[in-house]
């Protein structure tokens, strides 16, 4: 399963999770099948025209670990059938843990803004 991670920095999996989805620089994909990820750039912040769920959808992503999400990425996520849970503060390779471990929650009313 591919999982997206929004980040600001490139990296490894110690960096953090970026506070805001929709406004970080990168998106880390992680492959859980192959323990591999790769890092690209954010559509919508770097001067592209595609939305991120819309790009994420294209990449095969599965899954979405963000702190919050707006409603319109929210819904598409939705309809795109994308888990969509909550980041805790850690690295990206605790939340990559968590998940894998079903310790994740997914992404309630109250982080829809």
């Amino acid at each position: 399963m591919k999982i997206a991670i929004p980040i600001n920095n490139k990296g490894a999996l110690d960096n953090k999770v970026a506070p805001h989805f929709g406004k970080a620089n990168y998106f880390l994909i992680y492959n859980t099948e192959k323990k591999t990820f790769n890092i690209l750039l954010n559509p919508e912040t770097s001067g592209g025209s595609e939305l991120p769920p819309d790009f994420l959808h294209r990449q095969g992503v599965k899954a979405i670990i963000a702190f919050s999400l707006g409603p319109k990425a929210y819904n598409k996520f939705k309809n795109y059938n994308i888990k969509t849970y909550k980041a805790i503060e850690e690295t990206i390779e605790k939340n990559i843990q968590k998940l894998e471990n079903n310790e994740l929650k997914e992404l309630q009313e109250e982080d829809i803004f």
